[in-house]
Parts: structure tokens; sequence; C-alpha cells
């Protein structure tokens, strides 16, 4: 498992724009995907290369997957990170990133990836409404937040 500790700069000579001074590099992967608006997307060939990899076997996807969710990042599709699904992973394969922080796109694509940890209903029933009814007290709290602190 990587450690989660080394810091990086950012490099645009590299594939994702992060210069790897260590084997590390999801506080660079995460800060990234932030500087982009909390989605990203990331070919498996620069995820291995920026996490300190030199190959993509089907055994490096499980630590990949690992390494982001333990940095507060998610990920889709899910299968391109699962070694029992994606048996001979490519390094033009992609994978979109999105910050788990509780806001509405997280929770959105948590809801779809995730069913069984939340009320999918009310998540996806608020997608693009502008009519505060279709939304829970929290989420119109939430809402508020998100218009004050814009």
């Amino acid at each position: 498992m990587l450690s989660i500790s080394h810091h990086l700069v950012r490099h645009p000579s590299t594939p994702l724009g992060w210069d790897v001074s260590e084997t590390d590099t999801a506080p660079g992967i995460a800060a990234r995907c932030r500087a982009d608006g909390g989605l990203t997307e990331a070919t498996l060939g620069a995820l291995r290369d920026e996490l300190g990899y030199r190959k993509l076997g089907r055994w490096v996807l499980a630590e990949i997957a690992d390494t982001l969710r333990a940095t507060g990042l998610g990920f889709f599709p899910p299968h391109r990170l699962d070694a029992a699904l994606n048996t001979e992973p490519r390094q033009s394969q992609t994978v979109w990133i999105y910050v788990r922080d509780g806001g509405p796109r997280a929770r959105v694509i948590d809801a779809i990836l995730q069913p069984d940890d939340c009320d999918v209903r009310a998540e996806l029933d608020v997608i693009g409404t502008k009519n505060p009814a279709g939304l829970t007290a929290r989420q119109k709290l939430d809402r508020i937040r998100e218009i004050v602190n814009a």
C-alpha cells in the first residue's frame, strides 16, 4: 500500500501535470481533481506513472483504487479498477476521478455507483431542478450554503 504523505509540485511535462518527487501522488491527484472543479479524467497509464508503478498489472488496479479511496476520491466506471473485471488493463483506458466531498455532484455519482448507501430517489430528483419542493430540508440548507459560499 502506498503512503500518502509526500509533497508534489505541478509540472507540465508529466502526464497529469505533476512532478513526482516520491512514489506517492494521491495528494497531487486530489489537488488536480479539486483544481478541475471536483472532476477530472485520467488514463490508467497516467495513474500508474503518477503513483509510482512501473507496470500496469491486474493487481496494481486494486492498489490504485485503494489509494484514491483513501484520499477521499471516487472513480468511475468502477470496473476499470477492478482486477476481476479488467483482466487485461490497458494504459489508454480512462477513469473519471471525483472528489467525494458530499457535494451535489458526489452525492449523485455515489447514488448511482452505490445505491444501497443512500436515498437514490431523493438524490436523483434534485438533478437540474430549481424547484425547492423536491429538496429535503438538508438539501435546501446545502443549496443555501453553496450560494452563500460561491
